[in-house]
């Protein structure tokens, strides 16, 4: 798992927040849990399926199942 940059506010529920994150395709947001982010890095946790030198794709630990993006490779972060 790796860190990638988003910005981070409260979800609907105490124990979620709502990430939103710039795409290739636009921005996406989904509802992960609070376990998921890490508010000092603005960041959420993602699994890196497939990456190159510009781009990396990434499955977000959503509550609705596990979205996958394709977002620039800059915004993944140290390894968790």
């Amino acid at each position: 798992m790796y860190w990638l940059r988003a910005n981070i506010s409260d979800g609907l529920f105490p124990s979620e927040c709502t990430v939103a994150l710039k795409t290739e395709d636009g921005e996406m947001q989904v509802f992960v849990a609070k376990q998921q982010v890490n508010d000092a890095r603005n960041a959420v946790k993602v699994y890196v399926l497939d990456q190159n030198d510009t781009f990396a794709l990434i499955q977000l630990p959503s509550q609705g199942g596990g979205s996958v993006a394709k977002v620039a490779k800059a915004g993944v972060l140290s390894p968790v």
